[in-house]
């Protein structure tokens, strides 16, 4: 079965559904406290923060606070930028959900956010975090660590209701008027970092807006090869990428004969979290043999022939049979997958459900038929 690249709208909402569970509210005996009355802070940015419970923390409306101002570069309005965030829960004083790397987390990539954009949550990571993207606004530095309190029934209010949302907050065992502690780091300014290397000759150039990819230019570039080519334009310095590993990426695909791209992650800043190589690979066999083995950080340059892409199956309209696919992917960040869980006896036949919070598909397919 050849796959076609997922939206992050599915693959990020599969990956905090774990397992199927009732929602509940959850309970402590402790004394009820508003916002930062409840909790402290500490620990060094970058690792996953210390958090020192002094009561129950109460739900309610959103309060802010900078633990750590960093001394990095200043991000600009439209500028992406890397999270590592926590997310604790106030009433049970547990950590729901975290992408830093410590013993007891380390299967989430981090998530991108555009500074100043007003974007719809288009996955349950997302709703989590929309209390604090407005927080990062231009001016914030690179390095600084930022907290939220908040109750879940402000967070989620809009989505009251809907079924991925809840089985989600189950999962993560999140009652419906819980007090959330949401810590984070602005990591980085999403994009390659490190040395640049020489495109080959059969690469198309890379045509830039604001400071992005926005389009291939195939004019002087030779007819694809057939094979799988592979070029590495920025050859990052992070860990190196794993079969069977997912990844969080911002990407570009567009085939010789169209004029624009036939999709893009770049324009507004979404990640996309794929898993590559393996038995679980969520995206074309192109990208797992084309980006495994390679560094956090890379910029990559693509070419997929049929076989390794959708095969002679058309995609739509942009995409005909038969195509070669053109990818530019920057790799941003990298985790193992959690182990799937062991079947119980009461667990759903359907499985996880997944998709975007407003319960409709959008962008891409996420498979095509086998060749």
């Amino acid at each position: 079965m050849l796959k076609r690249l997922p939206r992050p709208a599915t693959l990020l909402v599969t990956a905090l559904l774990p397992a199927s569970l009732t929602l509940a509210a959850c309970g402590s005996s402790d004394e009820e406290l508003k916002g930062f009355d409840a909790v402290s802070v500490s620990g060094d940015v970058g690792e996953a923060p210390k958090i020192d419970w002094k009561g129950t923390l109460a739900p309610g409306d959103a309060t802010s606070k900078v633990i750590a101002k960093g001394d990095g570069d200043e991000v600009a309005k439209d500028d992406v930028v890397l999270l590592n965030f926590t997310i604790a829960n106030g009433y049970t004083h547990k950590v729901n959900y975290s992408t830093y790397v410590d013993d007891d987390h380390d299967y989430n990539v981090g998530s991108l956010v555009k500074v100043g954009a007003k974007a719809e949550p288009q996955s349950v990571a997302d709703l989590l975090t929309q209390s604090l993207v407005s927080e990062i606004k231009p001016g914030t530095t690179v390095g600084t660590r930022i907290a939220v309190t908040v109750g879940s029934d402000k967070l989620l209010e809009d989505y009251i209701g809907n079924s991925t949302v809840q089985q989600a907050m189950a999962s993560m065992d999140i009652g419906n008027e819980d007090g959330l502690l949401i810590v984070a780091d602005v990591a980085a300014l999403a994009g390659p970092a490190g040395t640049a290397q020489k495109a080959p000759a059969w690469a198309p150039k890379i045509v830039e807006k604001d400071g992005v990819p926005a389009s291939l230019d195939f004019k002087g570039a030779p007819a694809p090869s057939g094979d799988l080519e592979v070029a590495t334009l920025v050859k990052g310095t992070g860990p190196v990428v794993k079969s069977g590993q997912k990844i969080l990426a911002s990407y570009l695909g567009q085939i010789p004969k169209g004029k624009k791209p036939f999709d893009e992650s770049y324009s507004d800043g979404r990640g996309l979290e794929a898993v590559v190589g393996g038995d679980a690979a969520s995206v074309v066999k192109g990208w797992s043999q084309g980006l495994v083995g390679l560094p956090v950080g890379s910029r990559v340059l693509l070419q997929i022939p049929p076989k390794l892409g959708y095969g002679n199956k058309a995609q739509g309209k942009d995409i005909p049979a038969n195509s070669t696919l053109y990818f530019v992917v920057d790799i941003l960040d990298v985790a193992d997958v959690e182990p799937a869980p062991e079947p119980s006896e009461t667990a759903s036949p359907s499985g996880s459900p997944s998709g975007s919070p407003s319960g409709s598909a959008t962008g891409s397919p996420s498979s095509t038929p086998s060749e």
